[in-house]
């Protein structure tokens, strides 16, 4: 069962033209990106909401009584804006800023 299933992958590997290491580098972007996006995504949202970027948000937030569901976006709103920062750090420091995928590309051929 065991020589199956690592015949099969090496057949795999070998029509995407990409190996393991490869692909578990790829699935690690892909999966920042969708990270980053889903981020993106919450800091529009309240953006939206509020008509405001959360540094503005914060500065008020912080000098005003806020009630339960402002308290609750604050805490979501900033954990999504660290997050994608440290995404942003993270893909910068490893060197992939422009984060491109060839295995998406070698996928298609």
């Amino acid at each position: 069962m065991e020589m199956a299933i690592s015949n099969l992958q090496d057949t795999v590997f070998s029509s995407l033209r990409i190996s393991k290491d490869q692909l578990l580098n790829e699935m690690a972007i892909l999966l920042a990106k969708q990270q980053l996006s889903e981020f993106s995504m919450e800091i529009e949202y309240f953006e939206k909401k509020y008509g405001k970027n959360f540094s503005q948000f914060d500065c008020e937030f912080r000098t005003q009584e806020a009630s339960y569901e402002k308290e609750n976006d604050w805490m979501s709103w900033k954990f999504a804006v660290e997050s994608r920062s440290y995404i942003q750090i993270q893909n910068v420091s490893t060197g992939y800023s422009s984060i491109n995928s060839s295995f998406v590309t070698n996928a298609a051929l």
